[in-house]
């Protein structure tokens, strides 16, 4: 058995049997995936070129509420750090709204995008290889939580580092969401491909965690945050979809084409049961 990274309840059981192994929380229904690991050789299935296509856009807009959420609940000047930017388009966005923010990111492939629009921005893992010990008004985990190991050790670097009424900003796809319902009603017919994706076990980075909404409130209390705020964010543009399915190598044609149709009759529905959420806490 292994012990649930929330609750530490020792009951948990393997609830899918997939690339890697999924286990869930008998207690507090946390899911989680002990065996995959980030590649750092960065080989998988992703199309970056077209994962960027696909994104930009929509994770700028999405971003556009963050900020307005940071400028509610934070100071007048803020100085503020990002775990894993990639693309660097969050710290692009606070930029533009003159809100000082620096990354840290493991992949080297990003440097000369971030030194053109003049990111700062190091590399490395949160939060070993943080040079100095600086104190954050905020730091933030635009879908990246999901991807990181220790989490009990990350919400303690995280309290650390923040200042005192410092905020802890984390969006991530949901366990509640419709998409994720739909691929666990899928897995049990026998179709595994899809819950595969939505752990992107294909993918260098796959996830190792699937929250919950009573499962991070849970992290975040038990680690001393509280929630101030969340709201949905957007999962697709309809205008972006072919970019959103083609960034995996792996589907073919046919594949491919199901899965646009599926979106398309989904849509309405991901109003009403967003997949990614956004929360904001602060250091109690």
């Amino acid at each position: 058995m292994i012990p649930c990274p929330i609750c530490n309840n020792p009951k948990t059981k393997l609830q899918y049997q997939l690339k890697f192994n999924v286990h869930q929380c008998s207690n507090c229904g946390f899911q989680f995936c002990p065996d995959a690991t980030f590649n750092k050789t960065l080989v998988s299935d992703l199309n970056e070129e077209t994962r960027e296509k696909a994104l930009i856009n929509l994770r700028k807009e999405n971003f556009q509420h963050i900020i307005t959420s940071i400028k509610k609940h934070g100071k007048t000047k803020v100085h503020g750090l990002e775990v894993g930017p990639g693309y660097g388009w969050f710290l692009e966005v606070c930029k533009d709204h003159n809100i000082s923010c620096e990354g840290i990111e493991p992949e080297t492939r990003f440097n000369d995008r971030y030194q053109k629009e003049g990111l700062q921005v190091k590399n490395g893992f949160f939060p070993q290889d943080l040079s100095e010990q600086l104190l954050y008004d905020f730091i933030a985990y635009n879908d990246v939580l999901e991807h990181l190991p220790d989490l009990k050790g990350i919400m303690k670097a995280n309290y650390n580092l923040l200042n005192s009424d410092g905020l802890l900003i984390i969006n991530l796809p949901q366990q509640d969401g419709i998409i994720y319902f739909i691929s666990k009603i899928a897995y049990r017919f026998g179709v595994k491909s899809i819950l595969d994706r939505m752990w992107q076990f294909n993918f260098h980075s796959p996830h190792l965690s699937y929250f919950t909404k009573r499962t991070l409130l849970r992290l975040a209390k038990d680690n001393n945050f509280e929630q101030v705020e969340s709201f949905p964010l957007k999962t697709i543009n309809l205008s972006e979809i072919s970019d959103r399915i083609e960034q995996d190598n792996q589907q073919g044609y046919l594949m491919r084409l199901a899965t646009k149709i599926g979106v398309f009759f989904l849509f309405p529905f991901l109003q009403i049961f967003p997949d990614t959420r956004c929360f904001v806490f602060k250091k109690v």
